[in-house]
């Protein structure tokens, strides 16, 4: 009897274990699943946590309502201008924001800008939303590498103090880059441009690398000045390009590109520029000045008309074509 005993002892010992297990398991998948369901999230719960000054990390998260910057606390800068300053690291990846992402409002007579204190990161994410940017300052990095916009985007002005990484992108519609500063790095490394792209006036302190981009339209990159290297590499640009009163301080690049109609009109060349093996409708160097050597206009066939009226260098009246 008494080993009949501990055995049904020793039986119901390992059932109440293993009904334990059980009962765990049970929660944990629970918990689990209610973890891969909660998808959506609120733009409101992310404001709170950067108000607490709290790290923003999201992944695979669907973003509803505005994330809207300028709804944070303000402190003025002038009379009619105020800014929203951002001290947490804000990353997000693999997230669709359904709303509009906003840097830059304007209500009430005031205009509020954003300062984003650490980095700025969006990596393949998806905007359905207006995005912009206008006047905001980013002192760490920025990223929105792999991403989609699919309504108009707005970086007129922006302040990039680190990188700014912009490769292999979709915009879908118009962008702006009118006047934005970039103190290190900016790289749109095989992005595709579906709408008008504008950076006239911006100003690169170091390399800007365009290599394998696609403009479907139209990009005016007139008055800007380059202080890196701007490499234009196997872009695709078969519509008008304008680069007119640019300076080039350092090297730039069309090697390999496929160009429509170019204009470079009064650009001054401080460094090499070079159309290796570019093809092209048509170029216009109409009173650009070259520094210090000609450029290497060794375009691919069918060569393109050329316009070289009042094209001067330091040593010369007029580059000659050979």
């Amino acid at each position: 009897m008494n080993v009949i005993k501990q055995h049904n002892r020793f039986v119901r010992l390992h059932l109440n274990k293993l009904l334990a297990v059980l009962i765990a398991c049970v929660g944990w998948v629970a918990c689990t699943a209610t973890v891969n369901a909660s998808k959506n999230l609120s733009a409101a719960s992310i404001l709170e946590k950067i108000r607490k000054q709290e790290p923003v990390l999201i992944e695979n998260m669907t973003i509803e309502g505005d994330l809207d910057f300028t709804s944070l606390e303000t402190y003025p800068e002038l009379e009619t201008v105020r800014r929203a300053t951002i001290e947490s690291p804000v990353f997000f990846k693999n997230c669709v924001f359904t709303g509009k992402v906003l840097g830059f409002s304007q209500r009430n007579g005031q205009t509020i800008l954003s300062d984003f204190r650490k980095n700025l990161t969006f990596l393949s994410c998806k905007f359905n939303g207006e995005v912009s940017f206008q006047s905001a300052s980013v002192q760490g990095i920025a990223s929105f590498s792999n991403s989609q916009f699919n309504r108009p985007v707005s970086f007129i002005g922006t302040r990039f103090g680190l990188e700014a990484y912009f490769d292999h992108l979709l915009f879908a519609s118009e962008v702006q880059f009118q006047s934005a500063t970039f103190g290190k790095l900016a790289s749109f490394w095989k992005t595709v441009w579906g709408g008008a792209v504008n950076f006239q006036g911006a100003v690169f302190n170091a390399d800007a690398q365009f290599n394998l981009s696609d403009f479907r339209s139209n990009l005016d990159f007139s008055l800007c000045t380059t202080n890196g290297l701007l490499n234009f590499n196997y872009v695709q640009l078969p519509g008008r390009s304008i680069f007119d009163n640019c300076r080039f301080r350092n090297a730039v690049d069309f090697g390999n590109a496929t160009l429509g109609e170019v204009t470079l009109k009064e650009a001054m060349f401080e460094s090499k520029v070079s159309f290796a093996d570019t093809k092209s409708k048509s170029i216009s160097l109409e009173d650009a000045f070259f520094l210090t050597q000609k450029p290497a206009l060794t375009f691919a066939a069918p060569q393109p008309q050329i316009d070289l009226k009042g094209t001067r260098m330091a040593a010369s009246e007029t580059v000659i074509v050979e």
